[in-house]
């Protein structure tokens, strides 16, 4: 049974167990079970609740059953103000995502207390559930506009406070607005303090604080990147196939500069007229052709997959007619945030929290019979059809959905965050499949701190067992 059902369940069960220590009205309250805190709702709200309290900014839903939510309990500190700048930047941008997702449906924040608040290991959350309400319960007679209007005001006047630890309801010294050297907080303070002449919408706040974040984030990001490709040892194989390459570049707006590293690995198809053409084509364009770079995640995301389908072009253009085609396995990192192309069998993988998970799916014959339960992955190993694709570059021209994959058809988002320490390792089959990945985050554990080193090793492990394929690889760390 689905491990969630199993909670589900087991909560629903013990419920009527549950002690309350704390009671916040209108059905909230604070409880205790085991040793263990849950914050509970229970009323005719619950399946207004149960859909518009999803965004990050909200405590985890644990379980619901019949007129029943509960919420897992943070147990943390308050947030102490005045809260540094970058973190009060991040906790605001929260909080306006939550509210472009509330008024999608109809609801907006009535009030927000910074008491409320706390930091965990997994970003900023309400300790309790804020004050929420309908559109046709707010009081201005012009909704849509003096809703956003309003909701602008209440975060400019959170961040007010969270810069000053002084609440905008004592009034406000308007000098606060020019005495960070943030560029974008004075700015997002003139437009959204409550007085102000400037009118922004929800989507260009959260966008122009996404921006200003993420500039901030850009100084606090460095990677060190290595590479390496042998041809191997097989006689029958005269050519390096493999093509490979990684560009890092800065871009600058008017909120300061942001980092973005480009890296990927093209495995020209073997016996091909032409697998070498088709892979250096795919790799050349996809680190050269410009996109167009908005700070939103899924804009990111569509930008990257619209990278490869122009290096799938390109391909063709160098082909000329000529029979040949590539694998291919991109990234690009926009500041701390991955996002990936790929179609064939190279593979993405993310060393992160000691644990090693690929990104990429295997778009071949042995994967599908693998995954249809048909092949297991030892079989697989040894399998004639080992080789067999199912998708690659350079075998359709018009753009199909969901052909070249980036990360959502897997993980449901669009990028994942990088930290420090964390490390991306990019590499060609005659890398994986002469490691086996248990081996690899074995490797990758002692060495990912010096890519250099790592892939180093990578590719003399495979020498050393006989390398029967081009072998490539190229790792990404993540110093700060």
């Amino acid at each position: 049974m689905d491990e969630n059902i199993v909670k589900r369940l087991d909560l629903e069960k013990m419920f009527n167990l549950f002690e309350v220590i704390e009671d916040f009205g209108q059905g909230w309250s604070k409880c205790r079970y085991n040793g263990d805190f849950f914050i509970c709702y229970n009323g005719e709200k619950f399946e207004v609740y149960e859909k518009i309290l999803n965004s990050k900014i909200f405590p985890e839903i644990l379980s619901y059953f019949e007129n029943t939510i509960v919420f897992k309990s943070y147990d943390a500190k308050r947030l102490s103000i005045p809260l540094d700048p970058e973190h009060s930047l991040l906790l605001i941008k929260d909080l306006s995502e939550a509210s472009i997702l509330l008024k999608d449906r109809g609801y907006m924040f009535n009030d927000i207390n910074i008491a409320d608040l706390v930091k965990t290991e997994n970003g900023f959350k309400f300790s309790k559930i804020p004050n929420i309400i309908s559109f046709s319960d707010f009081k201005f007679p012009n909704q849509l506009y003096e809703i956003e209007d309003y909701t602008i005001k209440l975060l400019g006047s959170l961040l007010y406070e969270l810069l000053s630890g002084v609440s905008i309801k004592d009034g406000f010294d308007i000098k606060i607005i020019s005495r960070y050297d943030i560029p974008g907080i004075p700015q997002f303070l003139s437009l959204a303090l409550p007085g102000s002449r400037g009118r922004i919408s929800l989507k260009d706040a959260f966008n122009m604080l996404s921006q200003i974040c993420s500039s901030i984030e850009a100084q606090h990001c460095k990677y060190s990147i290595g590479s390496s490709s042998t041809i191997g040892l097989n006689v029958s194989r005269t050519i390096n196939e493999d093509s490979f390459g990684y560009a890092q570049m800065y871009f600058y707006n008017h909120f300061g500069k942001h980092n973005i590293l480009k890296a990927c690995i093209a495995d020209g198809m073997g016996g091909m007229e032409a697998g070498e053409t088709a892979s250096k084509s795919a790799v050349d364009a996809f680190l050269t052709e410009r996109f167009e770079l908005l700070d939103d995640d899924e804009h990111i995301a569509n930008q990257t997959i619209e990278l490869a389908w122009k290096a799938n072009k390109a391909v063709f253009d160098s082909l000329n007619g000529k029979n040949g085609g590539c694998t291919f396995s991109g990234t690009v990192i926009y500041n701390d945030r991955l996002y990936i192309a790929h179609v064939g069998d190279t593979r993405i993988y993310l060393y992160k929290n000691d644990n090693l998970e690929r990104l990429s799916n295997d778009h071949s014959l042995v994967e599908t019979l693998i995954l249809g339960g048909i092949m297991t992955r030892e079989e697989a190993l040894n399998s004639p059809d080992r080789n067999k694709l199912l998708r690659s570059m350079g075998f359709i021209k018009d753009k199909q959905e969901n052909y070249i994959e980036g990360l959502f058809k897997k993980f449901e988002k669009h990028s994942i965050q990088l930290v420090k320490g964390d490390a991306v390792l990019i590499v060609s089959d005659g890398v994986w499949g002469e490691i086996p990945d248990d081996e690899l985050l074995a490797v990758i554990r002692s060495l990912s701190h010096n890519p250099d080193d790592l892939v180093d090793e990578l590719i003399s492990i495979v020498l050393k067992r006989g390398a029967p394929d081009n072998a490539t690889a190229i790792a990404i760390y993540k110093e700060f």
